[in-house]
């Protein structure tokens, strides 16, 4: 391609992890960032404008190349125009985790388009700059509404806190690497504008009150590494009262958990995912076995999985001048 005056390098390979957000009491601001699971995304500078949607692999053809319809291309949109950019992307997009999942499918790619444009670029923007093009994309997937609970997870990686966007303030907590997450991913998709539109406008100050407490002690349990305090605090009494009922065998399973050692029992974003944090991998490896069971006898088809929390978040795979 002819010369950018922007461009260090013209081929980015970027990963961008899983998330597990509206963590307990911490709706619309608290999440973690997952090991393995994520997206990738390549990009390619070329001399036009604007960003092409080449391909898309692991979406079985669900997914739209319309440039307007994709978090990825609509984040690196975002970030283009922002630098004004003389150049063009083509994009690929690999997707490698289900969406429509509670696994924040859609702001893994937001993150990772981001984060490959900039590393194109000569003079860099900071990360509050880039974060706030990701999350560009990731509202139009969340009916227009602005909350980063994935996007700040799979960017910054580790447990993360949403304290505002305007200025950007996220804080990352130091997160016990002995406690590992077991998710449960029910093979049902609900889409995160259908799961925001049953939540009530308004909540009374009594709960709003009871979601506080519980938000500031599991930070405090966090921080203290104090399993007994996590498990305590780990309830949401705003958004998954109304959303249980989308999660399919949701008591039986949380009953099996919690005897077997789960320190809670948790919807993951929007849902169906659920969660559940064990104080450690011996301990959710024996409860992953009988979920195993239980699922067969219930006839539930869903996926299994353990994560610790992923501390690293994004991965430069590959970059090219």
């Amino acid at each position: 391609m002819r010369s950018s005056k922007l461009l260090k390098y013209t081929y980015s390979k970027v990963f961008a992890p899983a998330t597990v957000s509206n963590a307990g009491p911490g709706f619309d601001t608290f999440g973690f960032a997952l090991d393995r699971l994520g997206d990738i995304i390549e990009v390619r500078a070329n001399n036009d404008k604007g960003v092409r949607i080449s391909e898309i692999t692991g979406d079985n053809g669900k997914l739209s190349k319309d440039i307007r319809k994709n978090t990825a291309s609509v984040a690196a949109l975002s970030l283009l125009k922002a630098i004004d950019a003389d150049f063009g992307i083509d994009m690929i997009i690999n997707k490698r985790m289900p969406f429509a999942s509670g696994l924040g499918s859609s702001a893994a790619s937001a993150v990772a388009a981001a984060i490959a444009v900039n590393s194109l670029l000569k003079n860099k923007l900071p990360d509050d700059q880039v974060l706030l093009h990701a999350l560009d994309g990731e509202q139009i997937a969340s009916a227009g509404d602005i909350h980063a609970d994935n996007v700040a997870p799979s960017y910054y990686g580790g447990f993360t806190i949403v304290r505002s966007l305007s200025p950007v303030d996220i804080i990352k907590l130091p997160f016990s690497q002995s406690i590992t997450c077991l998710i449960i991913y029910p093979h049902i998709s609900i889409t995160t504008k259908e799961s925001r539109k049953i939540l009530p406008k308004q909540v009374p100050i009594g709960t709003a009150v009871k979601q506080s407490a519980n938000a500031g002690a599991l930070i405090a349990g966090i921080l203290t590494n104090d399993n007994n305090l996590i498990s305590r605090s780990m309830i949401d009494s705003i958004a998954e009262p109304y959303r249980v009922r989308f999660i399919p065998h949701y008591e039986e399973l949380s009953s099996l958990l919690l005897g077997h050692g789960a320190l809670n029992f948790n919807i993951s974003g929007s849902g169906p995912t659920v969660f559940s944090f064990f104080q450690n991998i011996k301990k959710a490896e024996q409860a992953r076995v009988q979920i195993l069971i239980k699922l067969i006898e219930i006839k539930m088809d869903a996926d299994v999985f353990l994560s610790k929390v992923n501390q690293k978040g994004p991965e430069q795979l590959e970059l090219v001048k």
